[in-house]
């Protein structure tokens, strides 16, 4: 009955495509580079892009988009060290003695492996967005949308490429097998804390999603508009054991439902135009709440929050302040100032016995500077400071990060 209804609702989201007509409209809308040696780090690798297609499934209101959305990416990751493997257990939850008896990444008996891995990945998003009724402040927008989906995600976690360069790069031994190909302990047996750690490693994980959205907002076409009214959201996705998540010998990677509420508010300030339509400068301010939980008993690696806590609210206060446009309509600077104030509460994801509850709060704020050129090259300087971590006990801390990418929309 379960596999009947799955295949009832791919059923459904590919009608679409044969409502008018075969063709679908093309979009690429980002691309990364190579890890170390995979491509010596200048050829783009990694990239997401998509099929979209609008049809009118309703006379008398909008038309419903259809898409298709991939997204291939390449990087390193790092093992976690900071849970127990057979049982989940934060290492922030145990005592002196447990810590010193448990399973973990990184300790004492793990020699001299590096802790990093390469983690080639590829997700698949395909979803029917219909809208309904006027938008009262933007006249191409709804007033309220229903989308309905299906994300699956497939994973390798693979030895660095560096081992493939002469002298291994530096590297020492590899993390995951010996040098005969056998798998190493912890990963030739069952992860219970890292279930897309075990055996080959290989992962695919899916879900379906229901998303229902209110909007009252000017929907502005790029960020160089001002931004004002409300939004509100609701997802639910759910990513049961028996939705193909049990492919993989290594059993069950997936059986989870998380529910997120999100509402968002923005107030224009001021605009000062061009002649010729646009802008010199404009600012507005915003805040944002958004409210989610996770529940069950195998949560895949890119629905874990940090620290593995299951519920989170956070709270968002930020200003934005855009620049002159300046010899196109997609020349333009901004700036953006933000302060996050985080909190996570309930148990951990994950832990077998699901013994362990927490409560955190983490405070963030930020500034970003961005210089945004002929809508496929993007400069972006970002500083912050970390007021409060969490559990954590770390002192406050500054940070900052920079870096110029390239994009395109087709």
């Amino acid at each position: 009955m379960k596999k009947a209804l799955l295949l009832v609702l791919c059923i459904f989201l590919m009608l679409p495509i044969a409502a008018d007509s075969y063709s679908l409209d093309a979009f690429i809308s980002g691309v990364s580079n190579g890890v170390k040696g995979f491509g010596l780090g200048l050829f783009p690798l990694g990239t997401t892009f998509g099929f979209e297609k609008y049809i009118q499934l309703f006379e008398g209101e909008s038309k419903a988009e259809f898409q298709i959305e991939l997204a291939f990416a390449f990087n390193n990751r790092t093992l976690d060290s900071n849970y127990d493997y057979l049982t989940g257990r934060p290492v922030w939850a145990m005592s002196s003695e447990e810590r010193r008896n448990a399973s973990v990444f990184g300790n004492e008996a793990w020699g001299d492996r590096s802790l990093s891995y390469f983690n080639p990945r590829s997700d698949i998003d395909i979803y029917l967005d219909q809208g309904f009724w006027k938008n009262p402040l933007y006249d191409e927008g709804t007033l309220f949308n229903i989308k309905v989906g299906l994300n699956a995600r497939y994973a390798m976690s693979l030895e660095e490429v560096s081992y493939s360069l002469p002298g291994h790069g530096g590297l020492s031994s590899p993390v995951f097998v010996y040098g005969n190909g056998g798998v190493r302990a912890p990963f030739d047996a069952p992860l219970p804390a890292y279930p897309w750690l075990s055996g080959s490693r290989n992962v695919y994980t899916d879900y379906l999603y229901l998303q229902l959205s209110l909007n009252m907002d000017r929907d502005t076409p790029t960020d160089a508009e001002p931004e004002e009214g409300l939004s509100v959201d609701f997802l639910l996705e759910y990513g049961p054991w028996w939705l193909l998540n049990n492919i993989t010998p290594e059993g069950i990677q997936s059986d989870f439902v998380r529910a997120v509420l999100y509402s968002e508010q923005k107030m224009e300030i001021f605009s000062v135009m061009q002649d010729n339509g646009w802008y010199w400068v404009n600012m507005y301010v915003g805040h944002s709440d958004n409210l989610s939980y996770v529940w069950g008993s195998a949560i895949p690696e890119n629905k874990l929050t940090t620290d593995r806590l299951r519920g989170t609210l956070q709270d968002r206060v930020w200003v934005h302040f855009t620049g002159p446009q300046f010899m196109a309509g997609d020349c333009y600077t901004n700036i953006e100032l933000n302060l996050y104030n985080t909190l996570m509460f309930g148990g951990v994801a994950n832990e077998m016995d699901g013994r362990t509850r927490a409560v955190e709060l983490q405070t963030v704020f930020t500034a970003r500077f961005q210089l945004k050129l002929f809508g496929f090259i993007r400069v972006e300087y970002q500083v912050g400071y970390d007021f409060i971590q969490g559990i954590w006990p770390d002192r406050p801390r500054w940070w900052q990060n920079s870096g110029i990418s390239f994009y395109v929309s087709i």
